[in-house]
């Protein structure tokens, strides 16, 4: 069974993310900081990009494991490091954004989207 999945409008995530503040997240924990740690990301730095979403660059959503949307968000970080942060927008019908995990990638951005998109 394939997994439906559709690329997000960037310049409307960017400005829904800018509508919360920092009490709007959570965390998946104990998950999240296990995968920040493991792969040496910083959390202030995670709360930096989602608040501030300048260097969002790419992001498709899908049905997640409980039938919610998850968005996955990537940042561009530098030429060849990205990073994906997998939300989900409003959970429990209550603004906030709940954040799943952390990955850091390290290749160049440019062509994991060519990738993505086909």
């Amino acid at each position: 069974m394939e997994e439906e999945t559709k690329d997000d409008d960037i310049e409307e995530l960017k400005k829904k993310l800018k509508t919360y503040k920092i009490e709007d997240i959570s965390f998946n924990e104990p998950h999240f900081t296990q995968q920040l740690n493991l792969r040496e990301g910083n959390k202030d730095e995670v709360i930096k990009n989602l608040l501030n979403p300048t260097n969002l660059i790419y992001s498709y959503s899908e049905k997640g494991k409980y039938g919610d949307i998850k968005h996955n968000l990537h940042f561009k970080i530098s030429n060849n490091r990205t990073m994906r942060i997998p939300v989900i927008f409003d959970r429990g019908n209550k603004k906030s954004l709940y954040i799943l995990t952390y990955i850091m990638r390290y290749r160049k951005w440019q062509n994991m989207i060519k990738k993505r998109r086909g």
